[in-house]
């Protein structure tokens, strides 16, 4: 049938399908038109009148809220007097709540400088100013005016040194705040204004060093962790060297101490889970730092034990040669603890000879010398007691990790002297003193558990072998195993 009409009609099929398509797009695009034309707005001259008076209405609006702008000269002449404290306190407020209403930032410098000044020297609102400080700064990073939230931090910094120190609740309630606004700035992405914030707190803990209070522990561990997280490792080293020195302030409280160093190993274990050796690496060195300056023996346990069940989980997530690497601050630090305690201990067998020669010649009283003698007895157990540790974690670390990974305890031995070797490549006297390190973990692993380590033993030729260890290391061995 459709050859018959091609005949009849006498043209070709293409043409008509041709014929076809221009029908229908004509058609379409009329209902289209027609379909346009029917929902289409016509602008008539009432719609332009609205316009016009929405605008208007728009205009006297901001011209309102102008009116609201703090007055900069009046608010000056106001902190001169402290007759004025209340009122000044007040129209503060409002000035912050125009900043917020009308997202103008041009004159908040001056507005927050009068802030400031009026904390210096108007003493009865200084908590009232603080507070306000604190809603303002968190709604203004929320608001998106990063230069007022920024300046609401630092003018809370500068009200917490001078709140008076008898009332630590206020005190408290200040670092609240002060934590509201940082981490307000951290979520919503302002980690620059974040980084000036924590530069603020440096400066005043430096210039001023008060009596450490637990917010202010509390708002340094949250930094580490969101600083970490971020992988802003320049703030972070800032942060990290501020908690080193503000945990060895004499004001700091033991227990406070404790708690303090425990969650900061806490969160050097979350951002190890991650992987990111860098900012994992940045938080073990200064934790390390921070122990070893304390040269607390109580406190440098509890940390170090903590550390290596952090370890010894990593290594059953990832291996062992990954928990290495992320831990190796770590590493560092059990070495260098290992061989301070070992030079203390000689150093006090060399007292203890002294001490054998006045004695001899009576050069002092008996009294005295029974003092001294009980003295160097109770230090040189201190250092056989920290060597014992150190040896004793490693041993554990190792057990652990061969149970978790289900290896032999020799092949933990081997692969953590071979990470480590890597580690110190081209350096001779590291090398050397690593091995050594080595050697004394694994004699006093066969000293220990001898049943268990023999059976084990003639796979430990890479680790103790060439032999550095003397006699009198070997005497330090049995009197700890």
């Amino acid at each position: 049938m459709l050859t018959g009409c091609w005949l009849n009609t006498g043209s070709r099929p293409e043409e008509t399908l041709q014929y076809r398509r221009n029908i229908y797009f004509s058609v379409t695009g009329v209902m289209a038109k027609q379909e346009e034309n029917i929902f289409k707005k016509t602008y008539t001259d009432f719609d332009k009148r609205l316009d016009q008076e929405l605008e208007e209405e728009k205009k006297e609006r901001r011209r309102q809220l102008l009116l609201q702008a703090p007055d900069i000269k009046l608010l000056n002449q106001m902190v001169e007097s402290q007759e004025y404290s209340k009122e000044l306190a007040a129209k503060l407020k409002a000035g912050g709540l125009y900043y917020l209403r009308s997202e103008d930032e041009e004159t908040v410098e001056k507005y927050m400088e009068i802030f400031r000044k009026t904390l210096q020297s108007h003493p009865t609102i200084r908590e009232d100013l603080v507070n306000q400080a604190g809603f303002l700064g968190c709604m203004a990073f929320k608001r998106d005016m990063p230069l007022l939230g920024r300046l609401c931090g630092e003018a809370i910094i500068s009200g917490l040194y001078l709140l008076p120190q008898e009332e630590p609740e206020v005190i408290e309630q200040g670092y609240l705040q002060f934590k509201n606004v940082t981490d307000t700035a951290m979520r919503t992405h302002n980690e620059r204004d974040f980084c000036k914030i924590v530069d603020a707190l440096q400066y005043y803990w430096k210039e001023n060093r008060v009596a450490v209070m637990p917010g202010l522990l509390s708002c340094l561990s949250g930094f580490l962790f969101v600083a970490a997280d971020r992988r802003q490792t320049d703030v972070l080293k800032t942060i990290c060297s501020l908690s080193r020195e503000v945990t060895r302030h004499s004001s700091v409280d033991p227990v406070m101490r404790q708690r303090f160093i425990m969650e900061w190993g806490g969160t050097a274990a979350q951002i190890a889970q991650r992987g990111w050796e860098k900012e994992s690496g940045l938080l073990l060195k200064y934790l390390c730092l921070s122990l070893g300056s304390l040269r607390d023996t109580g406190l440098i346990k509890k940390a170090m034990a903590d550390v290596s069940v952090h370890m010894q989980m990593q290594s059953k997530w990832d291996d062992f040669e990954t928990a290495f690497r992320l831990y190796y601050p770590c590493q560092l630090f059990a070495l260098v603890t290992l061989r301070w305690a070992m030079r203390h201990y000689r150093h006090v067998l060399q007292g203890e000879k002294v001490l054998e020669v006045e004695a001899a010649t009576q050069a002092s009283s008996i009294q005295s010398q029974i003092e001294r003698k009980m003295d160097l007895m109770e230090e040189k157990e201190n250092a056989l007691d920290t060597i014992r540790f150190v040896l004793r974690n490693v041993r554990d670390t190792a057990a652990t990790c061969a149970r978790l990974l289900m290896r032999d305890e020799w092949e933990l031995y081997v692969a953590w002297q071979g990470e480590w070797l890597s580690v110190a490549a081209g350096n001779k006297k590291r090398q050397k003193i690593i091995r050594f390190f080595m050697q004394m973990a694994a004699e006093y692993w066969h000293n220990t558990q001898p049943s268990r380590s023999k059976k084990q033993w003639e796979f430990m030729a890479e680790v103790v072998s060439p032999v550095l260890l003397e006699d009198k290391h070997r005497e330090i061995l049995k009197l700890i195993s």
